[in-house]
């Protein structure tokens, strides 16, 4: 019998930023909603399993621009029992961008996440460097 192998390869078409900021998730997004202008909702938790087969949850805030049909979400990257993200665990949250395409837009995005006041640093990360790429797709 003939076994056929199905390769499936996701597009990480998105913009990532890894943020590091010491507060918690609902402090963290309350000011990025105030300093940034932005109305960030906390929506259902990203949930994963982990080795030992016990389920983690991570928090996701979420705001859709409908004039860019630009989705912005902040994730938490420590959850209930590990990363979602275990290679950069430096990293408090991730701000992940679909539909950002203009590179002045995004530097000019990070510039004011790093002059926020809760915030100490704010880079990008290639999605497609990352191991645990796939935590991302939700």
């Amino acid at each position: 019998m003939n076994k056929k192998i199905l390769k499936v390869s996701f597009d990480y078409d998105f913009t990532l930023i890894g943020i590091i900021a010491p507060a918690r998730d609902y402090r963290f997004c309350w000011f990025f909603n105030k300093e940034l202008f932005f109305n960030l909702v906390k929506t259902d938790e990203i949930i994963l399993t982990n080795k030992l087969n016990q389920e983690v949850y991570f928090s996701k805030y979420h705001q859709f621009f409908e004039e860019g049909e630009q989705d912005f979400y902040v994730l938490a990257n420590k959850g209930s029992e590990g990363y979602l993200v275990p290679e950069r665990k430096e990293v408090d949250f991730f701000l992940l961008i679909h539909n950002m395409n203009y590179k002045a837009d995004k530097e000019t995005l990070l510039s004011r996440i790093n002059k926020m006041s809760i915030t100490q640093t704010a880079f990008f990360i290639d999605a497609n460097q990352l191991k645990s790429r796939d935590n991302l797709l939700f």
